[in-house]
């Protein structure tokens, strides 16, 4: 490495007392193996936690990279070691949990996890890897520290902090210049660096925004290159794929991550569009990609500076709504545009989408689905709503189900985005006529106590309507519940007798 000043780093507490304790470990095991003593065991911290410890002083989770034995071998010494001087250290023995290898999670090597003093520390050793054509899982094997440092994603994250010296070490010689400077940089040429694993695509996308640092434009230009878009697409699980937009949209810095993604050309690389015929392809407008996620980013922000919004900027009440919202924004391209389904009939491409590129839970698909299915009921909705009795706009809601906020957002951001993709003005008065509408809607919900109607319970069971009306059990129950939930809404101070009271003028049967 060439002579640099190397910053140094100040261990809390418990990472010093963790630090002394491995080293007490590595140097019990050269000791019970002399013929070790032409590779002593050294021990280094890798990765995310020197680069955040220089940053901002701050990180939980500790890579231990090892240079003479696996990282269950080492973990195994440990717990050995804890358990005949626990008096010593006042350190338990915790149990520990070997980590097969499996390359398709992205687990090259076994390695072993575990947890001491609140810090989460995982074992494995140093090594290098080779990449086919064919795919991004490496040969691995046991590697020098700079082989080690070369194969990392960016320079920044191959910072090493030796524990035996107590010092930092930049095997590439450009990440601690890198950190000061604010940029991702690979380690190797950057269109090597992507064709090995094009997962890097992304991971340098998500610590930019994270860390708020720029690309360094080499890369970016790798970054854009059609082969490894092609690669992005085919060498990649979508699993892991949709693990690391995941990140990026639960992160801190959603805007800055999709902004990058389309300022790149990658959304069609991480979202599965499904082929689409002359006519559907006509519909599709790449600008809204860029105008959903400005959109949103405006009223996930910007829009706080707007006076008498408080109903509609609670709409998005979780971190898991910001984060379907932003998968929304960026599907909009596709959002609506239909293609046939055999179970729903039909389903929006840009659902189908995301949830292929992404392989998105069930429950976020299902989330996303009935946002893209109500955007029109909401809007045509809004405009009458002021001469909707109780029970028509109850009833509307209960459609809509528990998610009924979100879905009512994004039928915001839809016609936000149509306003602003015909000129109107962020903020200007076409998107405040908008807003307003919907913020007219919200207070007749909340004025009429119906925010929570969905979980709303039927006056009369099953059993106590069959019987009130002296019938037997049928098809007839169903409506004529429904029939109770209307009339009940309309007298929301109505008690179960006031129901039984007036139930063959409630109940029409067939």
């Amino acid at each position: 490495m060439a002579t640099q000043t190397l910053p140094t780093i100040t261990l809390t507490p418990d990472e010093e007392k963790v630090r002394t304790l491995l080293v007490d470990v590595a140097t019990s095991i050269d000791s019970a193996n002399p013929s070790s003593s032409d590779t002593p065991t050294v021990l280094r911290i890798t990765g995310g936690w020197v680069r955040d410890k220089l940053l901002d002083g701050k990180s939980h989770d500790i890579d231990i990279g090892i240079n003479n034995m696996t990282g269950f071998e080492f973990a195994s010494h440990l717990n050995e070691f804890l358990t005949k001087n626990v008096e010593k250290y006042n350190i338990p023995a915790n149990s520990i949990h070997k980590i097969e290898s499996n390359p398709e999670k992205s687990k090259h090597l076994e390695t072993a996890t575990t947890k001491i003093l609140g810090l989460d520390i995982d074992f494995v050793n140093l090594r290098s890897e080779s990449y086919s054509e064919e795919s991004r899982i490496p040969k691995m094997e046991f590697g020098t520290p700079k082989e080690d440092a070369l194969r990392r994603d960016a320079c920044v994250n191959a910072l090493f902090y030796n524990l035996m010296t107590q010092q930092v070490e930049d095997f590439t010689e450009r990440g601690l210049s890198d950190l000061q400077d604010r940029i991702l940089r690979t380690p190797l040429q950057p269109v090597q660096t992507f064709k090995d694993d094009p997962l890097r695509v992304l991971r340098l996308i998500r610590f930019a925004s994270r860390l708020s640092f720029t690309i360094d434009p080499e890369a970016e230009r790798a970054m854009q290159n059609p082969d490894i878009k092609t690669a992005l697409k085919q060498k990649i699980s979508r699993e892991r794929v949709g693990v690391e937009v995941e990140k990026m949209l639960y992160g801190e810095r959603p805007f800055e991550a999709l902004d990058l993604i389309e300022r790149l050309g990658l959304g069609d690389a991480i979202f599965e569009v499904p082929e689409l015929g002359e006519d559907k392809r006509e519909e599709v407008r790449d600008v809204y990609f860029r105008k959903g996620i400005e959109t949103v980013k405006w009223l996930f922000g910007g829009f706080e500076d707007s006076e008498g919004y408080k109903a509609v900027r609670g709409l998005a009440a979780t971190k898991r709504d910001e984060y379907i919202m932003w998968v929304f924004a960026a599907a909009m391209p596709w959002i609506k545009v239909s293609i046939p389904d055999k179970r729903k009939g039909k389903i929006s491409v840009g659902v189908v989408a995301a949830r292929d590129g992404l392989k998105m839970s069930n429950k976020d698909f299902e989330s996303l689905e009935r946002m893209a299915s109500a955007i029109n009921g909401v809007k045509y909705t809004i405009p009458n709503v002021s001469g909707l009795p109780r029970s028509a706009l109850g009833g509307y809601l209960r459609k809509l189900g528990s998610e009924w906020r979100i879905q009512v957002l994004a039928s915001l951001l839809v016609e936000l985005i149509e306003a602003r993709v015909e000129g109107s003005e962020p903020g200007g008065r076409r998107d405040l006529e908008i807003i307003a509408g919907y913020e007219s809607f919200l207070k007749k919900i909340y004025g009429e106590d119906l925010g929570e109607v969905w979980d709303l319970k039927y006056l009369l069971t099953g059993n106590e309507l069959k019987d009130a009306l002296n019938q037997k059990a049928g098809k007839w129950m169903k409506p004529a519940l429904e029939q109770v939930m209307e009339w009940q809404l309309d007298n929301p101070t109505a008690t179960k007798e006031d129901a039984l009271a007036k139930i063959t003028e409630i109940v029409i049967l067939p």
